[in-house]
């Protein structure tokens, strides 16, 4: 990744440059990684809606249920779907959902003014769509995904919640290069040494002279 073409938040997904604190690592340092470029993962076609009018939440109380999601998320605008994710053998919930409005920039008012506030006592993070909108893209199950747990070692940055940080560059320079610096260096040197002495010289003649 050049420093040109760097973005905190990038428009496609990248599972090796996901898992990199800047983006720029060039080989894969835990399994998950492994696992996402291997994938060959499609959207899931039976998944409806316009993605850009839909809103993810994580971080959900597993207490959370449809009806205080819909409370919540009404007062932006007028919902078309609502799907809580839950676990299809017990029935309970995953800690998140997708809603969707059906006005795109209902979703945006949502995203702005529900993301870090407080549901059933557990802050929550809203965000857009991912997986019919980034380009590229891996889900956390395969390996990809974004932000993570430390505990865990699968880290994932590129998303609104854990940017990218830019890269540092570092300019490297030939050997031929250094040698010709050194040299202008050193040839500066002697001529500030040499304009000195002849200054204390000039200084010291003018001092007789007066005497």
């Amino acid at each position: 990744m050049s420093t040109h073409s760097w973005e905190a938040i990038p428009r496609t997904y990248d599972p090796l440059k996901a898992g990199s604190i800047d983006g720029t690592d060039t080989i894969p340092h835990d399994h998950g990684i492994v696992r996402a470029m291997q994938a060959e993962y499609k959207p899931n076609k039976l998944v409806i809606g316009d993605p850009k009018a839909t809103v993810f939440i994580g971080r959900l109380n597993p207490s959370t249920d449809e009806s205080t999601l819909r409370k919540v998320f009404s007062h932006y605008g007028e919902i078309k779907r609502l799907r809580l994710i839950r676990d299809i053998v017990t029935g309970f919930s995953k800690g998140y959902a997708f809603i969707e409005f059906y006005d795109e920039y209902d979703a945006v008012k949502a995203k702005r003014d529900v993301d870090h506030t407080i549901i059933d006592d557990k802050e929550v993070i809203v965000d857009f769509e991912c997986e019919r909108v980034l380009k590229g893209w891996i889900p956390r199950r395969l390996g990809g995904g974004f932000n993570g747990r430390k505990e865990s070692g699968q880290l994932r940055f590129g998303c609104k919640e854990r940017p990218f940080k830019r890269p540092l560059v570092i300019l490297k320079q030939s050997y031929g290069e250094r040698r010709e610096d050194s040299d202008i260096n050193s040839y500066n040197d002697r001529n500030y040494s040499r304009d000195k002495y002849s200054d204390r010289h000039r200084s010291y003649k003018r001092s007789r002279h007066h005497d």
